[in-house]
Order: C-alpha cells, then sequence, then structure tokens
C-alpha cells in the first residue's frame, strides 16, 4: 500500500513551462517544469503560495532520498530494473497510436451510439474450411468463385428481387434459414467496424455492393434505424434445452414456465425462483440477474421480448428461443448517454479493444517512420525481389549482387539487412496462396512500419518528453519505496528496544478515549449474515474459529477501538449491541460490530495496544533525522527569485 501510494504522489503532468533551474541540491539540479508537473498534479486544490511553498519542501525531501538510493546502488538491483522494464512495456502501448484519430474514433462511436440501425446480410465465404478452422490469412484462398457469387446476389437486388429471398439463394450464413438474413437491430461495436461503417453510412432501405473482409464477401442492407433503446438491466429464468432435448421434455419445461410465470403473477419472488430453477450460469448467486446489453447483443427473439417491456419489474410470458424457454424481468432502463463532451471518456476504451484502433495504429506507424528517419539504401528492387523467390523457393541466395548482409534500408541509426528481410518473409509466406506472386512491395512496406515501430518503440524516451518524464517519475518512485523500506519502515518495525523507549518517553500521547471491546463480523453473504445476527449469541463464544468452521463465509476478530471508529450514532453504542449491517458493494460481504462493553473514560494504552501508533510516530522521527543529514550531505540552494515567478 506504501508503495502505491508513493507513486502516485509523484506521477506526471502535462504541464509546459520553459526549464530553469529551481532548486540544486549538491551537484544536482531540478528544474522548475518538473516540480511544477508534479505540483500541479498532486494540488488539485490550493494553488496559491503557501501550498507551493509547502510542496516545494515535499518535493526536495523526495529528491534527496532517491539520491540517496541512487548513491547505495538501489537503481542498479534486479528488482527495481525488472520493474522499470516491465512498466516500459505496460507504458508503450499508450504510445503506439494516433491520439487525434481515436478522438475522432470515439466522437464517431458516440454519435452512432444514439440511432439503433436495423441490418440484414448475406455472406459468402471465400473457403468453408476457412470459417470452420479459423486459419489466418484470406490470401491463401481462390476469392473468384466467392466474388462470383457475392456478383451474382448482388446483381439479384438491382433487379429488385426481395432481400430475404436472395440471402435464402445465395448466404452461407449458419442462421439464414432461420432469419433470412436479417440480424435485427444493431448499435456500434455490435458488428465488425466496416460492417458497422457500411450500415450507419447507408440509407434505410438501401444495400451497399459486396465488401471484402479477411474471410468472404459481404452485402449489407439497412432496413429501417430508429433513436437508440439503450441499455437494459435485466434478470432472467432459464429453462435451458439439453442438445438432444426430445418434444416432451421441450413440453414439460414450457409446463413448469408456465407454472413459474402464474406464481410470478401472483407476486411471488423472482430472485428467489431464478436461484432455484434457472439453468443460467451463477444464477443462484445472481438471482438470474444478467449483464447490462443493448440491441444487438442476444438472440433477436430475446432482445424484443426484453425490449418490448415497458415499464421496470415489468416480466415477460415464457418465450421460446433455441437455448431454452426464458421468463425475464425488466430492473432498469438505461438511457444512451447524450453528452458529446464525455465520448471520448465513455468510449476511448472499447475503442482500443476493438479492430477499428487499427486505423489510429497505421496513421502513427506512417508518422513514426517519418520521426526516425527512414533510408532506402539498397536500390534495385526487381533483384531484391528475384533473389527472395529464389531463396523462399531453393533455400539459396542466387549470389550476384546480394547476401544476406546486402544493406536494405536503415530506421534511426539502425541497418537492416537482407537476412533480416527473409526472415520476416518467411513468416509471413504462409498467408498467401502458395505458387502465387508475392504483393513484395506491400510487404516491405509493413516491414519497413514494423522496424521503425520496434526502433522507436526502443527510444521511445527520446522521442516522447511525455514518456520520458513518465518513466523517470516511475523510476524515481519505484527508489523512493526501497530507500525508505531500507532508511526507515524497517528499522522502526525491527527496532523493539528503540520502540519500547519511545513509547515510554511519550505515554502520554498514547491513551484510549471513549471506547469499546467488540467483535468485529465479516459475513460472505445474505443468508449468512441473516443467519449469524439472528442467531449472535451462539457465535460469540466461538468467533475465534468460525472463519475455519464456515470455510471462510464468517470472519470474526474481537479487539478494543475508538467509539469514533464504530459505524452509527455513538449514543446507541452500549454493552450487547448489535450495529446495522454494512455491505460492501464492491465485493459482496456485509460487516457489522457486536458490542461486548463500553469505556466512557480515558485510558492509558498499553504498549500493545498503542504499538502501531509508535511504530508510525518513530517512523516519523527516523525519518525527520534521516533527511536533515541528506541536507548535509547535499546542501540544498533554492532560487528564489525563480521560486517567486512560479505561477500561482
Amino acid at each position: 500500500m506504501k508503495k502505491i501510494l508513493i507513486l502516485g504522489c509523484f506521477t506526471i503532468s502535462c504541464y509546459c513551462v520553459t526549464a530553469q533551474t529551481l532548486f540544486t541540491y549538491g551537484r544536482y539540479k531540478v528544474d522548475k517544469e518538473e516540480f511544477l508537473r508534479a505540483f500541479y498534479k498532486n494540488n488539485t486544490g490550493d494553488k496559491s503560495g503557501k501550498a507551493m511553498r509547502d510542496y516545494l519542501d515535499l518535493f526536495i525531501a523526495f529528491k534527496l532520498k532517491v539520491q540517496a538510493a541512487r548513491d547505495l546502488g538501489l537503481d542498479t538491483m534486479p528488482g527495481q530494473k525488472t520493474d522499470l522494464e516491465h512498466f516500459r512495456r505496460q507504458m508503450e502501448e499508450e504510445y503506439s497510436t494516433d491520439d487525434s484519430v481515436v478522438t475522432a474514433l470515439c466522437n464517431e462511436a458516440f454519435h452512432r451510439s444514439k440511432t439503433d440501425v436495423r441490418v440484414a446480410h448475406i455472406f459468402i465465404p471465400f473457403d468453408p474450411d476457412y470459417i470452420n478452422n479459423m486459419s489466418p490469412g484470406a490470401e491463401k484462398y481462390d476469392t473468384a468463385a466467392a466474388f462470383s457469387t457475392a456478383m451474382q446476389a448482388y446483381a439479384a437486388l438491382k433487379k429488385g428481387e426481395d432481400f430475404g429471398a436472395v440471402a435464402l439463394r445465395y448466404s452461407q450464413d449458419s442462421s439464414v434459414k432461420n432469419n433470412k438474413g436479417d440480424l435485427g437491430y444493431i448499435n456500434v461495436f455490435t458488428l465488425s467496424y466496416p460492417l458497422e461503417s457500411i450500415a450507419y453510412n447507408l440509407a434505410d432501405g438501401a444495400f451497399a455492393a459486396p465488401y471484402r473482409s479477411s474471410i468472404g464477401y459481404h452485402i449489407i442492407k439497412r432496413t429501417a434505424s430508429r433513436q437508440t433503446f439503450g441499455k437494459m438491466r435485466a434478470a432472467q429464468i432459464l429453462l435451458a434445452y439439453a442438445a438432444d432435448e426430445s418434444p416432451k421434455e421441450k413440453q414439460h419445461q414450457h409446463q413448469l414456465a408456465d407454472s413459474l410465470y402464474h406464481v410470478l403473477k401472483k407476486g411471488g419472488d423472482f430472485e428467489a425462483l431464478a436461484k432455484q430453477f434457472s439453468a443460467e450460469r451463477n444464477a443462484y448467486i445472481t438471482g438470474g440477474l444478467m449483464p447490462d446489453f443493448g440491441v444487438g447483443k442476444y438472440d433477436p427473439v430475446f432482445e424484443k421480448a426484453v425490449l418490448d417491456l415497458q415499464h421496470d419489474g415489468d416480466i415477460t410470458a415464457p418465450f421460446e428461443t433455441s437455448y431454452g424457454v426464458h421468463i425475464v424481468k425488466r430492473v432498469k432502463h438505461i438511457p444512451v448517454n447524450t453528452n458529446s463532451s464525455q465520448a471520448v471518456a465513455m468510449y476511448k476504451a472499447d475503442v482500443l479493444q476493438d479492430a477499428r484502433v487499427n486505423l489510429a495504429r497505421d496513421k502513427f506507424s506512417e508518422h513514426v517512420v517519418q520521426q526516425v528517419g527512414y533510408t532506402k539504401i539498397f536500390q534495385h528492387d526487381d533483384l531484391l525481389w528475384k533473389a527472395t523467390d529464389t531463396l523462399l523457393a531453393t533455400a539459396n541466395l542466387p549470389g550476384k549482387g546480394i547476401t544476406g548482409e546486402t544493406v536494405l534500408f536503415s530506421v534511426g541509426n539502425e541497418q537492416k539487412k537482407m537476412s533480416d528481410w527473409l526472415n520476416y518473409v518467411k513468416g509471413i509466406r504462409s498467408n498467401y496462396r502458395p505458387n502465387t506472386p508475392l504483393p513484395y512491395a506491400d510487404i516491405r512496406k509493413k516491414f519497413v512500419e514494423l522496424s521503425a515501430n520496434e526502433y522507436y518503440n526502443r527510444h521511445l524516451e527520446i522521442y516522447n518528453t511525455r514518456f520520458r518524464n513518465q518513466l523517470n517519475e516511475f523510476a524515481e518512485g519505484n527508489l523512493l519505496f526501497d530507500v525508505m523500506e531500507k532508511q526507515v519502515w524497517n528499522k522502526a518495525a525491527e527496532d523493539k528496544a528503540a520502540l519500547r523507549e519511545y513509547y515510554d518517553a511519550h505515554k502520554t500521547s498514547y491513551t484510549w478515549g471513549p471506547s469499546v471491546s467488540a467483535i468485529f463480523f465479516t459475513t460472505s453473504d445474505k443468508e449468512t449474515t441473516k443467519a449469524v445476527r439472528d442467531n449472535i449469541q451462539s457465535y460469540i463464544p466461538r468467533w475465534r474459529t468460525l472463519s475455519e468452521s464456515t470455510n471462510g463465509k464468517i470472519i470474526a476478530d474481537s479487539s478494543r477501538f475508538d467509539i469514533g471508529q464504530i459505524p452509527g450514532d455513538p449514543a446507541d453504542i452500549k454493552a450487547g449491541a448489535l450495529t446495522a449491517p454494512v455491505m460492501d458493494t464492491a465485493g459482496g460481504s456485509t460487516n457489522f460490530v457486536y458490542i461486548i462493553d463500553t469505556y466512557r473514560e480515558p485510558a492509558q494504552k498499553s504498549f500493545e495496544e498503542a504499538k502501531g501508533m509508535v511504530i508510525n510516530d518513530y517512523q516519523a522521527l527516523l525519518e525527520e533525522k534521516w533527511v536533515a543529514k541528506l541536507k548535509k550531505q547535499y546542501p540544498v540552494k533554492v532560487k528564489e527569485k525563480v521560486f517567486k515567478q512560479l505561477p500561482e
């Protein structure tokens, strides 16, 4: 926890000013840019001159401690190097896209999210085995036959034939026999980005020319549109069908569903029935509650039945899908967010996890090639293509004008040789159809971009000031943790004699105010909470063994607490009382306290009772003395003229 807090204290901001030395410590200096970056990040409220002066004292102490860590060689320790490299790898991803493109994609997603679009679809794959096996690289298949079929379907549509009829005749989508190509309503992120874009750019009733994806050809028709529904929070009872369910068994499920629906209509407890009867995974825990969902998430039959519910608390009559018989309760309708200023915050995570982020990465790659510097050195493309073909066919280079050591191009100050190129081509060769010419110009472009990106990532701190600052902040925060542990925390915790001596000298600081002795209970679920509270007297004598005997469903600890630490009105706290249960919404557990006895008068805390506070206070003393020593080792000089010019 200490490590997290320390790192958080010195994370960066993009506040930029002209670099100018603010203070020195020994032979080291810190410019005002670095100071302000930390100050504005960690002081979101008070920006006064006094607040800035107070923070300067903290920041000086921070830099002194970090320098002490470096002097001890802590920055060379394997753990420090591993942590820094791991952090670097995590952060590189953030710098591998064009932010302006990501922002544009977020805004586009926001505007699309306001409209639900109904879509019909005809799909002609390149090769059925490709679909079944999901093998990579559509280039390896003969796409001519699929293209011919797609164009036949497109021609039929242009003649005015019904889309559903054409879909039944040509589409190889597994669901076409049931839906005639109708996918129902979709919203942003329901389909792949190219198909989504086609659907949103069409007018109602219009269809597009065949689109080639990596697996086949798609014909999209936009049949209708409406203002977006938003999302639904719902709970369901699913009476599932087995894979080989007989008609008789299905009928039994329908009869059971009708009985449950009858109970619900008379006021039955939906959650209890879901826990008892629903086959949905974890229904016995969730009471049938489903993750929030919008259009395009589930089977259109399911979706229509649920989205047609008009009011929170409404329940569908039993209805059937291929999964079984459903009874669904509307819990809450969640309207779409219409605040455009929040578009990036709402959709950035979705954009970065979606294939559409490749647009931003492609744009960024073009920028990186220019930034690091690309120079083409080997100019004879025909010879390069021929030599590559020869190597792939015979495993030998022709040996005339080109060898494995021939330099093809440079990125930054690194050179890429023929051997590097051949390794790359061999790696991606299986993505293309055998015995066909490779698109070498396109492949080289990708290889150049890959090489430039790898070089850029290895030298990111040179090209990006924000990354350099962030990396340095992390390294210093990590060093601070280790040096504090070595110089302060461990010393305070381990020197028992010094702790006892400190306690004896400051006894009057460690006293009880109004307090209680109590048992603190944590229970895992509602049923356990009720059982413990209803029978509290049977649990009190065995509180020490509850965790083991209940497999962790009940955890208890007994201690003395200041009355302010006990939830509830102090006037209600008395011996034998149970405090109101407080639920942890994140973990689902519940906490409450049983009061054994109360103490209204002040009393001296023993060393053991005060030990945690004593350690904290003794740590503060050790830290104060250590910083004073460091200031002598690294004399600090603040340039007051520069400080007074800092913006408030």
